[in-house]
């Protein structure tokens, strides 16, 4: 299985809701996460912070890297 690591670039244009909830789930901007999965068709992505998995739509995922994703 290959990961993927990646920075929190920047939280903007995601809604208040959502900023909130990431911050609360311990995502910073200069947090390292890890991609353990990307599912088909810009599905889910799962993420691997601080030993915890998060489930976030791709979009989200794409504007907290900062649309670097490969």
């Amino acid at each position: 299985m290959i990961m993927n690591h990646f920075m929190i670039k920047k939280f903007n244009g995601l809604d208040d809701a959502t900023t909130q909830r990431l911050h609360s789930l311990g995502l910073q901007v200069g947090s390292d996460v890890t991609a353990v999965r990307f599912y088909p068709f810009h599905g889910p992505v799962i993420i691997q912070v601080d030993h915890q998995k998060i489930g976030i739509r791709y979009r989200v995922f794409q504007q907290l890297t900062g649309g670097d994703v490969s």
